[in-house]
């Protein structure tokens, strides 16, 4: 199917300006160039997968928040939050493990199973690649790190679970620099603006606590919080 749609892309793509421009590496022209196959239908899971794991990942980054500031707590109740930061935060990272083991399947990214682990280890747009494993395993070292929470104690393991900032700065950086989608304005940019400046809004508060927070206590020693 692709084969047969190739020459029409191509000749669409040399009608429109710019046409010296070389092509996004990883896209349709780019496998066509390459003379490699490309399967549209992985890169729509891929997208999807990219997108929805997202925005679960804002989502768990708010959450993590309301447990710690105690943000609604009249309204919700604290266990019941913990439960959805919890699961929000692995659906995330389910979704973002298949994102990236969709593109073992697109064979111009030339990433491979050593490529999918190991952040910066090569294939296609090394860096921007990198920036996504490194901060998709990060968040599930950050995870994992509940089990630890006891052993290492609750200050200590804290300030380690606060790593799920860095850890979502560099899936943003990883969407920001991969595709130039999120660069320019549409829908999917607006959404990745929005995610970002939420986070970025939540970890200032965290970050630059206010005088009444601290006189309430918000930030004393409470197992129960999650960032």
């Amino acid at each position: 199917m692709f084969a047969e749609a190739a020459p029409h892309l191509l000749s669409a793509l040399h009608a429109a300006p710019g046409v010296g421009a070389a092509p996004i590496p990883g896209s349709p022209l780019d496998a066509y160039e390459k003379q490699l196959p490309y399967d549209p239908g992985v890169h729509e899971i891929a997208r999807l997968m990219a997108l929805v794991s997202y925005v679960l990942m804002v989502a768990a980054v708010v959450l993590g928040a309301m447990l710690r500031m105690r943000w609604f707590q009249r309204i919700v109740n604290r266990p019941t939050v913990y439960g959805a930061h919890m699961t929000v935060a692995l659906s995330a990272l389910i979704f973002g493990g298949v994102h990236g083991v969709t593109f073992r399947y697109q064979p111009v990214w030339e990433i491979g199973a050593h490529e999918l682990v190991v952040p910066f280890a090569g294939g296609l747009q090394r860096i921007p690649v990198g920036f996504g494993i490194l901060g998709t395993e990060l968040g599930i070292a950050v995870g994992c790190s509940v089990w630890l929470q006891r052993r290492l104690g609750y200050r200590r393991w804290l300030r380690f679970h606060q790593l799920g900032y860095a850890a979502f700065a560099l899936v943003w950086l990883h969407i920001f620099t991969v595709h130039p989608e999120p660069r320019h304005f549409d829908r999917v940019a607006v959404t990745v603006a929005a995610g970002a400046g939420t986070c970025l809004f939540v970890f200032m508060t965290r970050v630059l606590p206010s005088e009444s927070r601290l006189r309430r206590g918000a930030f004393g020693n409470d197992p129960g919080g999650a960032r």
